[in-house]
């Protein structure tokens, strides 16, 4: 079977980068040489032929491919269309497990987040370095109203509840789960909180903020994007749930009347 994980051949480093040139929209498909640990160039192969090596074992993240039509030799985990298709490297797996030992935070916590799926290793590390991690006690406040709002949070596990004071009594607005998330409003717009959010059993969440956000974006792009549609994806929900909700409510009282 043809392995090609070699970065240098004999010795020898992998050729200089040419400029890119890449194609114009709507131009034909990349398609890929291969240079391959027998010293010899491979292809050219189509984008789903190298994604089969790559499941195969016979392509590497460091493996060096030349695009035909970008015009430039790049190693294939650099390759944004192909990161996410690579096991986590030795490099990126011992950082991940410093970061679990750290925080007691798995990739697993994360994988249940349907904003996440997507991912590689890779990308969900970088979250994990840029996220603060808390746990909460039951009945312990997480967040207050009228508290200054810069982030997001994420539920691991356990769960909270988010609630109003009135007149003296809870009237809860919201139950939160693990999978689930919470604060986004006031992370894109800086506005105080709206409510207060109190652990109802022992919860362990993780704490986004705007900065870190912004961050990622300028860091990983293709890591943010999903989770921005994410977030606008579960607001939008949530404005037609209330709009309905606000239906229903209208119309009772006029029935009623």
């Amino acid at each position: 079977m043809l392995e090609v994980r070699m970065v240098g051949i004999n010795g020898r480093t992998a050729p200089a980068a040419c400029p890119v040139a890449s194609p114009a929209n709507g131009g034909p498909e990349e398609s890929y040489r291969v240079w391959a640990c027998d010293n010899q160039v491979y292809g050219p192969v189509t984008a789903s032929t190298l994604l089969e090596w790559i499941q195969d074992g016979r392509v590497f993240h460091d493996t060096w491919l030349f695009l035909e039509h970008g015009g430039q030799w790049r190693q294939a985990g650099d390759i944004a269309a192909l990161q996410h298709h690579f096991q986590p490297g030795e490099g990126t797996q011992i950082l991940l497990n410093r970061v679990e030992a750290a925080a007691g935070v798995c990739l697993a916590d994360l994988r249940q987040f349907n904003i996440f799926a997507g991912l590689s290793a890779g990308q969900l590390l970088k979250l994990l370095q840029l996220a603060e991690f808390q746990e909460a006690a039951p009945r312990e406040p997480i967040i207050r109203r009228r508290d200054p709002g810069d982030s997001i949070y994420l539920v691991l596990s356990g769960s909270v509840r988010a609630r109003l004071e009135v007149g003296g009594d809870e009237r809860v607005l919201a139950r939160i789960r693990a999978g689930e998330f919470f604060g986004e409003l006031s992370m894109f717009t800086h506005s105080p909180r709206t409510a207060d959010v109190v652990a109802e059993e022992q919860t362990r969440l993780l704490r986004f903020t705007a900065e870190a956000f912004q961050k990622l974006i300028t860091e990983d792009p293709a890591a943010a994007a999903p989770m921005l549609h994410g977030i606008a994806s579960d607001l939008a929900h949530r404005i037609v749930d209330d709009n309905q909700r606000f239906q229903k409510e209208v119309a009772a009282q006029f029935v009623w009347r």
